[in-house]
């Protein structure tokens, strides 16, 4: 395809998720959480109730640090321009996300990789709720990457940690991986970003360090069929208990550990994709909306597919296949329905999770194939 009409792509994308999300009049009930968080920190008020306020019919308060508030301030000029603005920032994130994606494949179809992803659930639920996860994945990516100078590495894994706190798995990832000045500026920035809110709203961030990081009610019942991570699944199976905690330590060391061997071996990409997937199923909380790491983790699954009938290929397809139709929505959910699934049910309702962990072990066998080929290396 010619470089005119990729860029005609580009240009195209963002109007056209304008027109297909209409933001204007949306309803994007999370962007609505910040928009009130937004409001809260601007006149003065504690941004953790303020959505009684500004937005009480959702019924769910603002949860990140308050340093992200200060970041969403733009939003309080309005909630039609809040949506709008949103929209074309995460439609631009989206074409950082294609870019980075199809350089660190040897690709040139990074405007194809953004548009084939506005086909995938977690995409599609993103931009309709107002949410900020294709933003926050531009930054990791382009930062873990190694797509900004050398000096400037680790500040946006920093940024994107004080404003979500999940991203600073990507701290112990660079660590692991022996990126220490990297680890040390992501460290620091994430201070950063906590003492300037609290220089801002001092009230509300000892609030939210010594009250709200502890209140697991605020994000919703952790039961709800959208809750992806592990906690989720068991509590949907055995109901609520630190259980879980055990559960997530096994998986997190695992899944770095992967990661690590995998940057040993060159495959920096992929370690970052293993890490991403990791930190969603450790996560208390992962709605179907976090999962935007399907993008890069789906062009990688394509990357390594295999011969038309073989193993390989069956398993990328039903991969890159249960995020474009988002399965987990397909099961019935709400009134507590999540606690009564049949054991069909329950594997089907929780297969976000389970390509979290098949992604890992795939991480797993990357390696192990990496492993070979270099030892072939040193033998011949």
């Amino acid at each position: 395809m010619s470089k005119r009409r990729l860029v005609l792509l580009a240009i195209i994308l963002p109007i056209l998720c304008l027109l297909r999300w209409h933001p204007w009049s949306a309803d994007m009930s999370d962007l609505g959480i910040y928009y009130a968080g937004a409001r809260g920190l601007v006149n003065g008020q504690d941004i953790y109730t303020a959505h009684l306020t500004y937005y009480p019919h959702i019924g769910l308060g603002f949860t990140y640090p308050p340093f992200a508030a200060l970041v969403f301030s733009p939003f309080a000029i309005g909630l039609p321009f809040a949506r709008t603005l949103v929209t074309i920032a995460s439609a631009l994130s989206l074409l950082v996300i294609g870019w980075a994606t199809a350089k660190k494949l040897g690709w040139s179809t990074g405007v194809l990789i953004a548009w084939a992803a506005l086909l995938f659930e977690p995409v599609q639920s993103t931009f309709r709720q107002g949410q900020i996860n294709l933003v926050l994945l531009a930054m990791l990516m382009v930062d873990l990457l190694g797509l900004i100078p050398r000096r400037y590495r680790g500040i946006l894994v920093g940024v994107a940690t004080g404003i979500k706190l999940t991203p600073g798995i990507f701290i112990v990832f660079l660590l692991i991986t022996k990126r220490y000045r990297e680890a040390l500026v992501a460290n620091l920035t994430t201070a950063l970003t906590m003492v300037i809110a609290f220089l801002v709203s001092p009230t509300s961030t000892i609030d939210f360090w010594t009250k709200y990081i502890f209140d697991p009610s605020r994000v919703g019942p952790p039961h709800y069929f959208s809750n992806q991570s592990l906690r989720g699944a068991l509590v949907r199976l055995t109901g609520d208990s630190p259980a879980w905690l055990l559960a997530a330590i096994i998986v997190a060391v695992t899944g770095l550990y992967v990661a690590r061997r995998l940057h040993e071996r060159g495959l920096g990409f992929e370690a970052v994709v293993v890490t991403g997937f990791t930190g969603l199923a450790v996560s208390p909380i992962s709605w179907t909306n976090h999962w935007v790491w399907a993008i890069p983790a789906a062009a990688l699954a394509w990357q390594n597919r295999g011969k038309l009938r073989s193993l390989r290929t069956a398993f990328s397809a039903t991969w890159i296949t249960i995020f474009l139709i988002g399965l987990p929505w397909w099961m019935p959910f709400g009134n507590d329905r999540e606690l009564h699934y049949t054991a069909v049910q329950s594997v089907l309702v929780n297969s976000y999770l389970l390509c979290a962990l098949a992604l890992v072990a795939f991480g797993y066998r990357l390696n192990s194939e990496a492993r070979i080929r270099y030892t072939c290396r040193l033998r011949s």
